[in-house]
């Protein structure tokens, strides 16, 4: 038989062929063919992590019957990559009475312009696989909008690295781990998801794949333990969230709230975003300073052959010790992979230094002064060496602002003066 898949179906069996573990020997692909469908099923991975696509199948196709076989993995792993961009995916199926024997190809090699021809023998039926796909349409789901998944992986996208991602929607915050250690951040504003979910970072990757590879407007979730399914009117996969358990058990970690800022953010990012793109030297060291007292912030970035320091509007403040002054080293990276949704509210945005029970610090930023957990964070750390050369460079920039003010002064003066002499020889 002439199996035809067509070629705007290709990203969805990447997206299951991905699946495939090749370092098994007895990997295997089940392939399910049905007539009165029309339609092809592909079956891969090692249960019960498993993947599943039904595609119709093109009319051009010919001598379609009922047929259920499995291949080697390998072979299976390689459809999507045997035929041309935009060519449909060909398959010849030889059958024995009732019995698949071998699946061929021509494979379209676009590097040496030669074609060759692929060959692969059929073995029975994997059973395991079978067996998926009925607990498959059996498991129960929650529907999700598509737009709603896409915020979920842009949400999740914007907190990595993490081993371990939770969006809970009974206490409304999201829960992440990294290298074992558990804090908790605010909810995204306007997010409705009907149930809750954890990500990994691999699972972030693949469910983003799924969105770009679907036409339907939904994707249904469903988590067991350890096992997170999603599932399209097309396909099914199912992914691994090892340690969830033990995830799901640990307390986040406390912290205290060392300081508290309001200051412009958007201007603290501009002046972050100016320094990394023009100076090559400053983006390769990735490190920036942030300069705190009970009025006043700064950004400075102390980098040879350049010392640069430049103030941030500060709307309030809130320390613990009075006159206190601080200095903190972070990634000016990591600070512009954090995004205000509103930039209009950028001139009150709140800062927080958060130092945590294990003694780490973090960049809390929160999107409403209102919320009591900061919807982003980022590492940083208390660096009080470079602290008397930032005061000093601060207050070089104050003195020559006020030689400047001065200046100014001096010359609106002269200018009333003169305006004044020139009316008294009017009088005249």
């Amino acid at each position: 038989m002439k199996i035809i898949i067509s070629s705007n179906k290709k990203a969805l069996l990447k997206n299951i062929t991905e699946n495939i573990d090749t370092h098994y020997a007895d990997s295997l692909a089940t392939v399910l063919i049905s007539k009165k469908e029309g339609s092809i099923t592909l079956i891969t991975g090692k249960p019960p992590l498993c993947s599943h696509c039904t595609f119709i199948l093109d009319t051009s196709s010919t001598h379609v019957k009922d047929t259920q076989f499995s291949i080697d993995g390998s072979f299976a792993k390689q459809l999507p990559y045997y035929f041309s961009e935009n060519g449909d995916i060909e398959l010849s199926i030889h059958t024995l009475s009732s019995s698949a024997t071998s699946i061929e190809l021509i494979h379209k090699d676009t590097k040496s312009n030669e074609n060759a021809l692929r060959r692969c023998e059929c073995v029975d039926v994997y059973q395991a696989h079978l067996t998926y796909l009925k607990e498959s349409g059996q498991r129960p789901t929650s529907a999700v909008s598509k737009a709603t998944v896409e915020r979920v992986i842009y949400e999740s996208t914007e907190t990595m690295p993490f081993e371990l991602f939770e969006m809970n929607v009974d206490k409304q915050h999201c829960k992440i781990q990294r290298d074992g250690d558990v804090e908790v951040v605010h909810f995204p504003d306007n997010l409705k998801l009907p149930t809750s979910i954890v990500l990994t970072e691999k699972i972030t990757r693949k469910l983003d794949n799924l969105c770009k590879a679907t036409d339907s407007d939904e994707i249904e979730v469903a988590q067991q333990g350890e096992l997170l399914t999603f599932k399209t009117p097309e396909t099914s996969v199912t992914y691994s969230l090892a340690g969830v358990e033990e995830f799901f058990a640990k307390k986040p970690l406390k912290f205290t709230n060392e300081k508290h800022v309001v200051v412009n953010f958007y201007g603290l990012k501009t002046e972050v975003r100016h320094c990394l793109a023009e100076y090559k030297t400053i983006k390769k060291a990735d490190n920036a300073l942030l300069y705190l007292s009970d009025n006043k912030a700064a950004i400075a970035f102390i980098t040879p052959p350049y010392d640069f320091v430049h103030p941030i509007t500060v709307t309030e403040t809130c320390s613990k010790t009075k006159n206190s002054e601080s200095l903190y080293s972070f990634s000016p990276k990591s600070l512009l992979g954090i995004n205000i949704g509103d930039l209009t509210q950028a001139k009150s945005t709140r800062l927080d230094i958060l130092k945590y029970e294990n003694g780490e610090r973090k960049l809390g930023v929160y999107f409403s002064l209102e919320n009591k957990l900061p919807h982003r964070t980022i590492p940083i750390e208390k660096d009080e060496s470079q602290l008397s050369h930032v005061l000093a460079l601060l207050e070089e920039l104050y003195q020559n602002q006020g030689d400047t003010n001065t200046q100014s002064i001096k010359q609106e003066v002269q200018k009333d003066l003169f305006a004044g002499v020139m009316e008294e020889c009017d009088e005249y």
